[in-house]
């Protein structure tokens, strides 16, 4: 049997599902989809939540008059705006999509196209999260060495701190990556159901 022979009987009627059963996978999808929205906010609450702890730890410190340079200990504030700058990202992301995709529950077509909208706005997160861990490591170890420079951390303490940040990065990096892997296979199934529909 030929390519264009098996393409045929597989777009032939017989081999379509019902509509009773194109409806349950459209809801299964829809329901999906609602899932992964709640996940992203919890995600990101729950983030700037743990975020804003050192930062306020840090506000108060300064604000009690506790020893702090900004002309000598600036890399800390770079280091504590790539989180925010991250989190401030996915957010535009997440509203631009759910604004495009309003009535996605409506068809099976809006249901697609808004599930790969959201693949897309995943992957580019795993793209910003890539970057921003990137840039943390510079960072870091600039951070490290202006502790070490007004006497807030010794030589071995800071080895340790620059040896356990380094580990936590790498792992950090690594498993966005794989997640990362996970999305595209989904990418290319969700674009060629949108093309079969267009």
């Amino acid at each position: 049997m030929s390519y264009d022979e098996m393409k045929n009987l597989w777009k032939s009627p017989d081999n379509r599902p019902t509509p009773e059963e194109t409806e349950r996978q459209r809801e299964a999808l829809v329901a999906s989809l609602r899932k992964e929205h709640r996940a992203f906010y919890l995600r990101i609450g729950l983030a700037m939540t743990l975020m804003l702890v050192p930062l306020i730890g840090m506000v108060k410190h300064v604000i009690e008059g506790g020893p702090f340079a900004f002309n000598r200990e600036w890399a800390v504030l770079v280091l504590f705006a790539l989180p925010w700058i991250g989190a401030v990202l996915f957010i535009r992301r997440q509203l631009r999509h759910r604004r495009s995709h309003a009535n996605y529950e409506r068809s099976v077509g809006q249901t697609l196209r808004a599930a790969l909208d959201a693949n897309h706005a995943a992957q580019q997160r795993a793209k910003i999260l890539q970057g921003l861990l990137a840039l943390t490591a510079p960072v870091m170890a600039l951070c490290i060495w202006q502790l070490q420079a007004v006497g807030k951390a010794r030589p071995h303490e800071a080895a340790s701190l620059a040896a356990f940040m380094a580990i936590v990065i790498a792992a950090s990096l690594g498993g966005i990556f794989w997640d990362a892997r996970k999305l595209r296979p989904q990418e290319r199934k969700l674009a060629a159901l949108v093309a079969e529909l267009e």
